[in-house]
């Protein structure tokens, strides 16, 4: 099995999420997670407190398993 990095980066005021995005794909579920919450870690970082605060911005990740060929 490998697995596909899914994130989506929404807004809690304004009440709007960005279409889901894959970001790469993984051998194992861990990795995949891993990457997931680094990725995470980093966008929040990115967008700077202010932002963050002001738009109460949310970024969830999945891992979607899927049979490699």
């Amino acid at each position: 099995m490998k697995f596909i990095l899914v994130i989506t980066i929404c807004s809690s005021s304004l009440g709007i999420c960005i279409n889901p995005q894959p970001m790469g794909q993984f051998d194992s579920w861990y990795e995949c997670s891993n990457q997931g919450y680094s990725l995470s870690y980093d966008f929040n970082l990115s967008m700077g407190k202010d932002r963050v605060n002001k738009e109460k911005t949310i970024v969830n990740f999945s891992c979607k398993e899927f049979d490699s060929i």
